[in-house]
Formats: structure tokens, sequence, C-alpha cells
């Protein structure tokens, strides 16, 4: 790796800009690295690499280091288009998305410049993360009631009773509901059908996670059979009803987790702006939460940027 991508920041300025420059820089080395492949090719220069990125050897060293000066969006977009073909190529994932790393861009030319709002808007952005990774923290807080064998035994029976039920309940919709009413009656159903096994209070309750997956099954399927109808506002809108007045925040989670596997994205990202944009601080922390222990971060930091607009 050439010096001028692993040489340290001296210093404690420019906080906003280390932060894009910790980004930036395994981006820029997975381009070095491909560029500088073969025993027998010479490295890639630093020029050769900014001629890539429609720049120059002196504005990549700035961008690089602990200059004032911040890149442009046009080189953000340049730079992870670059690397996205090159991670692809060799397999190897990337761990920003595009949104981020302009993020991250907007807080340090607010800093260069001097603008408050960038600058409070990257202070909440740190405080919304701190807090979401706690609540993570806090949520896989292992239990020691959890490992008896024979907890795992009653868990797998009622899991089994649980994917029963869920598919009889589908089995009996012949429509998707479109009505608040009939909305209800059925989320209702699918919670009360079963109650929960008495365990620990401080213990997670796998039975209950199960029938909140059943219900965010459930409204999901009628969302995708309303928008394959050719009818998308009105599926948002039952989407819509169901999470701000019907399930809770861990459902919520589920819901959007189910529409993507459902490759609605259209629905998921109108839902993530509206529930970010209407819902309070504390019911969108939740749902983030929820969304990075199911495995989609991307998602989660979408409902906390929403919940800043």
């Amino acid at each position: 790796m050439p010096h001028w991508l692993t040489k340290p920041l001296v210093g404690d300025s420019l906080p906003r800009k280390r932060q894009l420059i910790a980004a930036m820089r395994p981006l820029l080395g997975l381009l070095w690295a491909q560029g500088s492949a073969g025993p027998d090719s010479p490295p890639l220069k630093q020029a050769e690499l900014a001629e890539r990125l429609e720049s120059n050897s002196t504005s990549l060293s700035r961008f690089v280091s602990l200059d004032p000066r911040v890149p442009g969006q046009k080189f953000i977009e340049a730079l992870y288009k670059e690397a996205c073909l090159e991670a692809a190529a060799s397999d190897v994932p990337l761990d920003i998305t595009l949104e981020a790393l302009q993020d991250l861009r907007t807080s340090a030319d607010g800093e260069r410049r001097g603008c408050p709002s960038c600058v409070e808007l990257g202070g909440r952005i740190d405080s919304l993360t701190t807090e979401v990774s706690s609540l993570t923290t806090q949520l896989n807080a292992p239990c020691p009631a959890c490992v008896t064998r024979e907890k795992e035994r009653d868990d797998a029976v009622a899991l089994a009773s649980l994917r029963r039920e869920a598919a009889e309940l589908r089995a009996k919709v012949p429509a998707p509901e479109t009505s608040g009413a009939g909305l209800q009656a059925r989320l209702a159903m699918a919670k009360a059908r079963r109650a929960p096994l008495p365990v620990h209070r401080q213990q997670r309750d796998r039975q209950r996670s199960q029938k909140e997956v059943a219900v965010a099954r459930q409204l999901a399927a009628q969302a995708r059979d309303l928008d394959g109808a050719g009818q998308p506002d009105e599926a948002l809108a039952l989407l819509r009803r169901g999470t701000t007045e019907l399930l809770s925040p861990a459902e919520t989670a589920l819901v959007i987790v189910e529409l993507r596997q459902l490759k609605l994205d259209h629905l998921v990202d109108d839902l993530i702006h509206v529930y970010g944009r209407d819902q309070g601080d504390r019911p969108v922390m939740m749902v983030a939460a929820k969304l990075y222990e199911e495995g989609v971060p991307d998602d989660a930091g979408a409902v906390l940027r929403a919940a800043l607009k």
C-alpha cells in the first residue's frame, strides 16, 4: 500500500474530514491493489489512480490528508462506482454505501465552511448511531436460562405449532384486506391465536418473536397482492396504516425485512421515508435497532436519515 494512503493523520483537527478519509482510504486502496496486481506489472502511480477518477495527483493528496479541501460530489460518485466494479470483479464486499459516503462528504464540507447545520447533522448522526449500537447490544445480550435443554425443546415445539397456525391463517385469506378494520381483525387474530408460554422475564421470548414474524409476513403479503394488482398507492396506504396504528416497532422492522425478501424495494423505500418522517425518535430508533439485528444495516441507516430530514 502506498505511503500516501497509510500515513498517520497527526493532530485532532477536522474530525469530520477524518471520518471521510477513513471511509475513502479502503476504496482507494482497493483500486490501487487491483491496478497493481501481477508480479511483472509496476505499482500503480498516484497520478494514474487520480486520472482514473477524473482528478489529479495534487487534489487526491489533499483529499486523503488533513488539508481542509473536501472532494466534490462527482469525485465521490466516481470513486464509489470504480470501487464497486473492482469489488465485484474480485468478490470483495464493500463496507459502506454510496449514500453513507455522501453523508460523510456533506458533513466534512460543512465543517470546512463552518456551517452550523452540517456540523449539527454530523453530531446527531453520531449520537443516533451510538444509541442504536447500545440498543443492539442490549437486545443481543445472552441469558443463561436460554441455553437449557428443556427450554430449547419447548421452543422447538412452539415454533412448529406457530408455523402450522401461520399457514392456516394464510390459507384462510382469499384476498387482501384494504380496510383498517379488516386488517386489524386479522392481525389481532394472529397475535391472540396462542398465548405465549410463561418464561423468565429477562430472557427473549422466542415464541412471541415467531408471532411477530407471522404478522409481518401477512401484512407484507397483502401489500404484495395490492401492488401486483396495479395498486401501489393502496399497498403503501395499507403498510402505513398497519405499521403506525397496529404494529410494534419490532413488527414494523420485520415487515421491512419481509418486503425486501419479496423484492418490493419501491414499497420499502416509501415506507421507510414515511415512517421515519412521521414517527417519534424512540420508535424510529427501535425499528433501526431491530433492522441491525436482522442483518440489514442499510435500511437501519435509511430509517435514521429519514427521521433527520
